[in-house]
């Protein structure tokens, strides 16, 4: 994977330059580090930072087609490219290269508009077509490559971070208060909000047709979306969705390893990454390198299980410990990063732990994302079991968001959302206190709900845990950019589209048996991933909240200054000391993942205002 950018002049006025280009090459230089190309068009400029898998000597971008009428850019991987390249050559198609990306440009020519459903990969695409004078730009099927654009100008511009999109200084930088509100009510932002005013995050799944003529109207079409089954599949029989699963991650984890250079792997101490390791360990390489991040504190310590995976595999292994100053002293950067307000600090151990990945001769790493959102594998799933008795504690208000956001009254997802609403009152200033509905979270819902309509909860669980916390949280905020700071690929085994389409037919009984969360994943398991990894109960990732800083530096903290939180006038002063002073108490501490840490949400929020200048 590596950076793209561009700009596509719709108003036949504007220069176009290698300069613009460049510009927005330099900003995020660390994407690519391995080749830096330029092309301009009439009226379309493309950029493309190089990070080398495939072809390392003749893979560079941009790529024409035969009768160069086409021109492509892909920040990606397709891990299907072998079968398409020889079904494309049958047909008559000439490659250029031994990339595996060119396969595109062929496909559009063969499919059109629908060639994305061909590709099994993580692509986020751009691609002009000069008889028709239009551009595509198109995102992966799940999210995992970015995607950001704006019109500014009479211009299009686009990019992979939006820091590129940024240098053309056309583009007014200001905070988009919405992004904001979704930090607070969700796991993160929300595609196609960012936290940058007027610039927008391509959605998985969707493609976008620029037409050159400025007269002529922008369509967003979604060309993929994850559809279960209204009913309940035929059960073929445990035995038979074990093996079928186990071939399939076989299938799925060796496309991934596939490169011209080094590639390794995550070692979390956790059930997803220990089954991506163990296959490997098993089935796949002989030598390869794999990687942990140690937590300080004790009772966030997994090395104890990330031990006992890496003696399994018998792997080349980097370990970094992560302690708590290290948290903050890198979050400035993180914040940078990510282009995000966060509300958890582990986005910090996923840099540094990519950091140490940039260390080893490896260059991509396989993760176990994704396997939570479609086994099953967070606890409100188990909470759903006692759905009846939750009913009764709902008020008619939390049921009327709740069917507004989710389709269903007595569906919760992670929150009541008007309980929470009342702290968030507090929280913002009171210039945004009565404004709130004007950028409210939950004034519309996030997913179409329509397709969530009859399925069963937890089929509706996994389709909002995919657009709201995968999709734009833990694949691009906290993936990508943590990745990519360090010049790192994260490729992702669960998230592969033949076996995503496996799993949507398995019956609900084997993912959630009873309140045993993974079912069916522990059983492909077993015989390959150590009876330890099984047994363990299930501890999500996390890192240091804010308690300790607080306490560490007496409530005195640059980004919570009464300075600054008056300059952009988002949150209130006086409560953000209300809450220092709540941190600051010898018995205070947050619930992990179960509580929302609102000062690391202010604080990351003034860190990005200071960091890109942004307006409020």
């Amino acid at each position: 994977m590596c950076g793209i950018c561009g700009i596509l002049d719709r108003t036949g006025r504007r220069l176009i330059t290698t300069e613009m280009i460049e510009r927005m090459l330099a900003s995020i230089r660390h994407r690519g580090p391995d080749g830096e190309r330029v092309k301009l068009l009439d009226g379309v400029g493309l950029g493309f930072n190089r990070l080398s898998f495939i072809d390392l000597s003749g893979g560079m971008q941009p790529i024409d087609n035969e009768d160069e009428t086409v021109t492509m850019i892909c920040n990606g991987e397709i891990f299907n490219y072998r079968e398409l390249r020889a079904e494309l050559t049958a047909q008559g198609h000439t490659f250029r290269t031994g990339t595996d990306v060119e396969v595109i440009l062929h496909l559009y020519e063969e499919h059109g508009l629908d060639f994305p459903n061909r590709l099994n990969g993580q692509f986020a695409i751009a691609l002009y077509d000069r008889r028709k004078e239009e551009l595509l730009l198109v995102r992966d099927q799940i999210g995992i490559a970015p995607l950001f654009y704006t019109v500014a100008d009479g211009c299009l511009i686009f990019a992979s971070e939006i820091k590129a999109i940024l240098e053309c200084p056309w583009v007014e930088r200001r905070l988009n208060l919405k992004a904001v509100d979704q930090l607070m009510n969700y796991p993160g932002v929300v595609s196609p909000e960012t936290f940058f005013a007027g610039i927008s995050s391509l959605r998985a799944g969707h493609l976008l047709r620029v037409p050159k003529a400025g007269g002529a109207p922008i369509a967003d079409t979604e060309y993929w979306d994850l559809c279960y089954p209204t009913e309940e599949p035929e059960d073929r029989g445990e035995a038979y969705y074990v093996e079928r699963l186990r071939e399939l991650l076989k299938q799925s984890i060796s496309r991934r390893l596939f490169a011209d250079v080094p590639v390794g792997f995550y070692v979390s101490g956790g059930l997803d990454s220990s089954v991506v390791a163990c296959y490997i360990g098993k089935y796949l390489l002989d030598s390869y390198y794999s990687f942990s991040a140690e937590i300080g504190e004790a009772d966030l310590d997994e090395s104890r299980f990330q031990k006992i995976v890496q003696r399994c595999v018998q792997s080349k292994h980097y370990s970094t410990r992560v302690r708590e100053a290290e948290i903050w002293q890198n979050l400035y950067d993180v914040v940078y990063h990510a282009e995000s307000g966060l509300k958890e600090s582990y986005d910090v151990a996923a840099y540094l732990l990519s950091g140490l990945v940039r260390q080893s001769p490896a260059k991509a790493v396989l993760t176990g994302q994704g396997s939570d959102e479609f086994f099953c594998g967070y606890v409100g799933y188990m909470v759903d079991l006692f759905r009846e008795m939750q009913k009764g504690k709902m008020t008619a208000e939390e049921c009327a968001v709740n069917e507004r956001l989710w389709g269903d009254p007595y569906f919760r997802y992670e929150r009541n959302h008007p309980e929470i609403r009342k702290i968030h009152r507090t929280i913002y200033s009171d210039r945004l206190r009565g404004e709130i509905d004007k950028f409210s979270a939950w004034s519309e819902s996030p997913i179409n709900v329509a397709r969530v309509q009859g399925l069963s909860a937890p089929k509706r669980r996994s389709y909002i845990d995919y657009k709201l916390r995968l999709s734009d949280h833990l694949l691009t905020e906290h993936g990508d950019r943590m990745f990519f700071s360090h010049s790192v690929e994260g490729r992702h085994p669960f998230l592969d589209a033949q076996l995503l389409s496996f799993i949507t037919q398995i019956p609900d009984k084997y993912k959630l048996n009873g309140a045993n969360e993974k079912y069916i994943l522990k059983k492909a398991g077993e015989g390959i991933v150590p009876d330890e990894i099984l047994k363990r109960r299930k501890f999500p990732f996390q890192a240091p909240g804010m308690s300790a800083m607080v306490k560490k530096s007496n409530g005195k903290m640059e980004f919570l200054s009464d300075a600054l939180l008056k300059k952009y006038d988002v949150f209130d002063i006086n409560k953000v000391h209300e809450m220092i002073d709540v941190y600051m108490a010898d018995d205070f501490r947050l619930m992990g993942a179960y509580e929302i840490d609102y000062l690391l949400i202010v604080m990351t929020v003034t860190m990005l205002c200071e960091r890109y200048g942004l307006k409020t």
